[in-house]
């Protein structure tokens, strides 16, 4: 079923339109990424899994190793931080690198099963722990300074688009060459 936009809208976005984080239009987001990114990377060759955009740069196999750690270690651990309301709530730092070394091995079909068994007891946990009247709580961000949960739970939805962009981006740049003059009509091989 298609959605159309409403009459007084022109279908682009504004600060108006901008959507305010609830706990059902964010879980609805986090339940789909684990079929997401399968239904894209499961069973690839590696010339589409193992490549990269150059020098410091991730391959979506780096990309999945990330999502799987940060999975484990940051979403869920921080919210539970954030609601248990103790005197010392500040987080404590993440190295986003370290799903490299942690999975290095596993095969990109070992990857996505370990992502989705993850982000499904996670989004349990969510359930069972967290109301709407928890979104206000706060902690702090060794970088950032104050947060709160509703800011953490709507980067968690950000940080899954973040990365199958990124996913989408290195894939697309490998065919940069291939695509020919079509090249002009397709910015994403340039995307920085």
């Amino acid at each position: 079923m298609a959605t159309s936009i409403p009459s007084n809208r022109t279908g682009d976005v504004c600060d108006d339109d901008l959507m305010e984080f609830t706990l059902e239009t964010g879980r609805a987001i986090l339940s789909r990424t684990p079929d997401t990114l399968r239904a894209l990377l499961g069973d690839l060759p590696e010339e589409w899994t193992m490549s990269d955009e150059g020098p410091d740069t991730w391959s979506p196999y780096q990309v999945m190793g990330h999502l799987v750690h940060i999975e484990e270690v940051d979403w869920m651990d921080r919210t539970l931080v954030i609601l248990a309301q103790d005197e010392l709530r500040t987080f404590d730092p993440v190295d986003r690198e370290a799903g490299f070394s942690r999975f290095a091995g596993w095969t990109m079909i070992e990857l996505l099963d370990r992502f989705e068994a993850v982000r499904s007891t996670n989004l349990a946990k969510l359930d069972s722990v967290v109301t709407v009247n928890d979104l206000d709580l706060g902690a702090v961000h060794p970088t950032f300074g104050d947060v709160t949960l509703r800011e953490l739970l709507a980067t968690w939805v950000v940080h899954d688009f973040n990365h199958l962009g990124q996913i989408v981006k290195t894939m697309s740049k490998q065919y940069r060459d291939a695509i020919g003059p079509w090249r002009a009509f397709l910015p994403i091989v340039d995307a920085e």
